[in-house]
């Protein structure tokens, strides 16, 4: 059997925290994919191994977690879907 070379295109999702203003969590998010969408990418992937030939965005929103900033014991973080909707529960229980 003869060994041949691959290209294979892994997608995975990555964290990118970012700091916005806004009203209310659906706010907040809007302005979060503004930031990391709106103007090009606000994020560079570098490939380190050599056998990487490139990285790049999925372009896939998997979900959203939304702290607020002034919740040092984050209680009121809530995870929501990628068409904003709320899919888990919430940072103090109830369901968000």
């Amino acid at each position: 059997m003869t060994v041949r070379r691959h290209f294979v295109h892994v997608y995975t999702t990555i964290r990118i925290k970012v700091a916005v203003d806004a009203e209310n969590h659906r706010a907040a998010m809007q302005a979060a994919d503004a930031v990391v969408f709106g103007h090009g990418y606000a994020v560079r992937l570098s490939p380190v191994h050599t056998a990487v030939i490139g990285a790049d965005y999925a372009e896939e929103v998997t979900e959203y977690l939304v702290d607020e900033a002034d919740d040092p014991d984050f209680k009121r973080w809530r995870n929501y879907g990628p068409d904003f909707t709320p899919s888990r529960i919430s940072g103090d229980g109830r369901a968000a």
